[in-house]
């Protein structure tokens, strides 16, 4: 009422004032020029800040309340002032207490338009918020559309400056998103058109920046969908939308999706999903068409770069029930996964690993993955036609190759992680059909000893929580057959020749060179970590070799005996009668440096020249000489 009085007096005043004969556009000017100058000499002289405070707080509220709906309450000071232009400011302002939005500002700076003041009327014409705090929570209750006064009203209030704001949003009773530390420009004059925000923000412990454009906002409550754009950028990752997004309460995104993570596991931890997945994941790009809903994320035509590894299908991300479910069907012309990342460290100066083996983040996320490669190095095995799937349900992991060829032939095998209590229970399988082991075996270790066609299987289980209980408590079954191969280290033709003739060398010569085979069975049990060889048979165009003992794992030893004749054939067998129908070897010690022993003594004695001389040496014992009479005549 003060304000009104003051602009009614402030009027009355410059009718009073005599002007000179101008034209009527000079003299509204002059009018109001003299009109202006005196309102801002009486503001200043006759109506101080503290006359009508009041009646601002409660116009304010009353136009708040008009165009939005919404309760404001300033509960701090109010100040006012004309110079150097009209400005109003305001602290610790509440706008909205229901729980579905309520907007908290601890200050308030907005510049006012003349005009409308002079008419009674406060009308902002740019806004500064200091430290805001707004809650969106949609679990609570939908947002209702804003009225067309509402959008009005904003789009003649010009750029909006946020300064140290804060973001709580929670959807459908979720985990709330809570947003800080947001500086930017929030555009709203092209209400009921678009509305434009840039800026930066603080997430999660991570500094971001962010374009956000709605085309057509009130599309998005009258026709419920309006054309959107994001542009997110981080030190962790880059991303950015093209699409439609639809409002109401089954809000939903269709569009392009583009985004590079460059330190990806620093962005699954910051969106506080960590599933369990193999590689070094040093770098992550995606893009492809995206849909978002309240429960769901899908990418379909995809591209997406892991490593070095590109793969092209879909990827869905469903968010209902306790855990995450990761779903995905990709096809790759090239899969690597390094054996560091599928494997844990085995050995630690050549003892077993006793680092406990986690299993907490297969309990985080279940997951059902299906890939094709055209060509898969896993570990340290090449294949070609690789089928891989990788399922993981409530903590039990399942990964099955379903079949690859490999080695020139092929391979499939089964392995199962159940986590029970702090330990895992393995079970694995392993398959091969007329693979070419020697090509294997050199890809898997430096210097392969076995050479040949294998087809066979090998079962596997142990239960434990590091390495070296999983190789304790191992068991199960091996069965392998092999053909026209060669076995490294144990030239046992060689020693069968020289054993007709020179014998003694034997020892020095057996271990140099190579034994080939036509066929060659291997069988044998595992239980508590050793092998029990139970068939082990080799057989050659020059010597059938049989080979049994065992091999322990827990201790890292071996005890084989191993024994070398001549092949069942007639032409094959020794001229020499003498010379001995089978070698017997046998092989002890750590696997790195096992010892190598012969049966010499019966090597010297079917040796002609050795014989004399191990008779002249060793001689037999002296018979003894005969009692006395006395002790011999009958009585």
């Amino acid at each position: 009422m003060a304000v009104a009085n003051g602009i009614y007096h402030l009027r009355a005043l410059t009718r009073t004032i005599p002007l000179p004969n101008q034209p009527s556009a000079m003299n509204r000017s002059l009018k109001w020029g003299i009109g202006l100058l005196l309102l801002l000499g009486a503001a200043g002289a006759f109506f101080p800040i503290s006359a009508f405070e009041t009646a601002m707080r409660r116009q304010i509220a009353q136009q708040v309340r008009q165009v939005s709906g919404l309760d404001t309450d300033i509960k701090g000071r109010l100040s006012f002032s004309l110079l150097p232009r009209p400005q109003i400011r305001a602290e610790n302002v509440a706008i909205g207490t229901q729980p579905s939005m309520a907007l908290h500002t601890p200050f308030v700076r907005g510049n006012i338009r003349l005009l409308p003041l002079l008419g009674g009327r406060i009308e902002l014409e740019r806004l500064t918020l200091i430290g805001p705090q707004l809650s969106l929570h949609t679990a609570t209750s939908s947002l209702t559309r804003p009225s067309a006064q509402l959008l009005g009203e904003l789009s003649k209030l010009g750029p909006l400056t946020i300064a140290g704001g804060s973001l709580d949003l929670q959807i459908d009773g979720r985990p709330p998103v809570q947003i800080s530390q947001v500086d930017g420009i929030l555009d709203p004059r092209g209400l009921p058109g678009p509305l434009s925000f840039a800026g930066r923000f603080f997430w999660n412990e991570v500094n971001g920046e962010a374009e956000v454009l709605f085309a057509h906002l009130s599309d998005l409550f009258d026709k419920g969908a309006t054309p959107f754009t994001a542009k997110l950028r981080s030190t962790i990752a880059d991303a950015a939308f093209d699409g439609i997004l639809q409002g109401g309460s089954r809000w939903q995104f269709d569009g392009h999706f583009a985004g590079t993570a460059a330190k990806p596991r620093a962005l699954m931890q910051v969106l506080n999903f960590a599933p369990a997945l193999p590689g070094p994941l040093a770098t992550v790009s995606a893009n492809g068409t995206l849909r978002i809903t309240q429960q769901a994320l899908a990418l379909s035509d995809a591209s997406i770069t892991l490593d070095a590894n590109v793969f092209r299908g879909s990827v869905g991300v469903r968010l209902e029930g306790e855990r995450p479910l990761i779903s995905a069907t990709l096809a790759t012309p090239s899969l690597m996964l390094p054996s560091t990342e599928l494997i844990p460290t085995l050995r630690n100066e050549r003892q077993w690993s006793r680092e406990p083996l986690s299993l907490a983040a297969l309990g985080r996320t279940d997951m059902d993955l299906r890939l094709s490669a055209q060509r898969a190095i896993l570990g340290k095995l090449t294949m070609t036609a690789a089928g891989l799937s990788v399922l993981a349900n409530d903590g039990k992991l399942e990964v099955l190759l379903a079949g690859a060829q490999a080695y020139g032939g092929r391979m499939k095998g089964q392995m199962t992680v159940t986590p029970i209590g702090d330990d895992g229970d393995f079970k694995g399988t392993l398959a091969l059909s007329n693979v070419d082991a020697g090509a294997m075996l050199k890809d898997v270790v430096r210097h392969p000893r076995l050479t040949g066609i294998v087809t066979g299987e090998i079962n596997l289980q142990s239960r434990g929580d590091s390495v070296g209980e999983h190789i304790e408590s191992l068991s199960g079954q091996l069965r392998l057959s092999a053909r026209n191969g060669e076995l490294a280290g144990l030239d046992a033709e060689q020693a069968l020749r020289r054993s007709e003739k020179r014998p003694l060398s034997v020892p020095g010569e057996v271990r140099a060179g190579s034994t080939g085979f036509t066929a060659a069975e291997f069988s044998g049990t595992i239980n508590r970590g050793t092998l029990s060889l139970e068939r082990g048979q080799i057989n050659g165009p020059g010597a059938s070799i049989n080979v049994s003992g065992a091999i322990n794992g827990a201790d890292q030893t071996l005890r084989l005996d191993v024994g070398v004749s001549p092949p069942r054939r007639p032409e094959a067998m020794p001229a020499n009668p003498t010379a001995p129908m089978q070698l017997n070897f046998n092989v002890q010690g750590p696997w790195e440096a096992p010892a190598f022993s012969i049966d010499t003594d019966s090597l010297i004695r079917r040796s002609e020249a050795a014989a004399g001389l191990l008779r002249a040496v060793i001689r037999p014992p002296d018979l003894p000489e005969p009692l006395p009479p006395a002790f011999t005549s009958n009585r």
